[in-house]
């Protein structure tokens, strides 16, 4: 559910015998503090343990730590008085609610490579500050690859002749999402769809309901424009989240890319999902044709005012057999300015490295996100016998999910409560 930076233990403190609980002092990011340790015996100084909260619950061999360590744990140093004063004032901006739209756009247009540095080591400190040293771990299912809408950038559009069709039954919707929890210790699911109304809202709810029966999980929703009646009818079959984008704040460029669609009907329709308690996850396409700085500005103060809960930004990547095939990708240097900037306006968000960053990039988008103010990733679950054909966009990554699946997931009702607890805080700072 969560892996954290690794904490070295310096002191161990004699208890009595038989008890779970052992006391003892950890050194983590710098800072020594006193944790107990939770049914580990054995530990001497010099070992290295995981800890959630104020507990340690997992050993950990040295070599581990170091790989997670050198994942999670940025060391970037940067002399602050010889960076320009124009972008000190609007760095710090988020610390007088002073984040306004000409500073977001300062920050986000800097190539200078010293102010990167700075920006990506503000969002950390920002992040480690309101989120500690929590980095989650969360699963996608994409259980069909059917879709009724025609969008410019999407592989999946339904005028796609070369796309290899599916559809998982709801049973094995269910079993997916229950082996993957009950097995392997993922708490946060997210089911995701094309614009399939094969499904009806029925259906979706009696999976939801299904899933809820057989094991402990948060559910994310990902299934498009449907009627509010839809979504009123997953929430109350035990949805916690939906994840739905509303792509671009500029209208213009929305209509440009959505034939048939209305971007006003996007916007009320993610507003109407917040009211019902959903915690929002939403965001927009870093690139897109005709998109200017202004408007990924424009985007990040936009999902601020929706108050979304988990951030959802990525960049484009052109897929062919759609219109916008020969489109150069959105950047990831822009990416990354995009999750620090996020991570300063809302220091709670849940901020995901996206695929598409992990795609453009392959392993090092990973450690770049996560280095930049992001603080969760997203494995996908989908069957092996499914997940090529969900091709919204070409070579999509597929990661290794190693030592996070190892230590990150974990089966005792703890996580669920570390989980319960992060969710909770981000979705009060969301409120407006």
């Amino acid at each position: 559910m969560c892996l954290t930076i690794p904490a070295k233990v310096v002191a161990v403190k004699e208890t009595a015998s038989g008890s779970p609980m052992t006391e003892i002092t950890v050194l983590a990011s710098g800072r020594t503090r006193d944790i107990k340790a939770l049914d580990l015996p054995g530990l001497s100084p010099g070992d290295w343990v995981l800890c959630a909260y104020d507990t340690a619950v997992r050993a950990i061999s040295p070599a581990d730590a170091r790989e997670i360590s050198d994942l999670l744990e940025p060391t970037r140093h940067i002399d602050a008085s010889s960076l320009d004063p124009a972008f000190i004032d609007a760095l710090k901006g988020h610390a007088t609610r002073g984040l306004t739209k000409e500073k977001i756009i300062r920050l986000l247009k800097t190539e200078d490579q010293r102010e990167l540095t700075a920006l990506f080591s503000e969002a950390n400190t920002v992040r480690q500050a309101h989120l500690k040293d929590f980095f989650c771990i969360h699963g996608i299912v994409e259980f069909s690859n059917h879709c009724i809408r025609d969008c410019f950038y999407c592989g999946l559009r339904k005028d796609s002749r070369d796309v290899k069709r599916y559809r998982m039954t709801p049973d094995e919707i269910v079993e997916t999402v229950s082996d993957a929890v009950n097995g392997r210790g993922y708490k946060l699911i997210v089911l995701q769809s094309g614009d399939d109304f094969h499904y009806t809202d029925g259906t979706l709810a009696d999976i939801v309901r299904g899933i809820k029966k057989k094991c402990r999980a948060f559910i994310f929703i990902s299934v498009g424009e449907r009627g509010l009646e839809c979504y009123r009818k997953m929430k109350e079959a035990g949805a916690s989240g939906v994840l739905f984008r509303f792509e671009t704040s500029n209208k213009k460029v929305y209509d440009s890319i959505h034939p048939g669609q209305s971007h006003e009907r996007r916007l009320e329709l993610l507003r109407a999902m917040k009211g019902l308690g959903y915690y929002a996850a939403s965001g927009f396409l870093i690139g897109l044709p005709g998109q200017t700085v202004d408007d990924i500005a424009g985007d990040i103060i936009l999902m601020k005012e929706l108050g979304v809960n988990m951030v959802s930004a990525g960049p484009f990547i052109p897929c062919g057999g759609t219109p916008l095939a020969g489109c150069p990708a959105g950047s990831a240097a822009m990416t990354l300015k995009v999750i620090a900037v996020s991570r300063l306006l809302m220091p709670k968000a849940k901020i995901p490295v996206t695929t598409a960053l992990e795609t453009i990039e392959n392993a090092e988008g990973r450690r770049l996100g996560l280095s930049s103010g992001a603080n969760s990733l997203m494995f996908n679950l989908t069957p092996e016998r499914y997940r090529g054909d969900y091709r919204i966009y070409p070579g999509k990554y597929h990661g290794s999910t190693g030592v996070w699946e190892r230590y990150g997931l974990f089966k005792e009702a703890l996580s669920y409560r570390m989980l319960e607890k992060k969710m909770f805080e981000a979705f009060e700072a969301g409120k407006p």
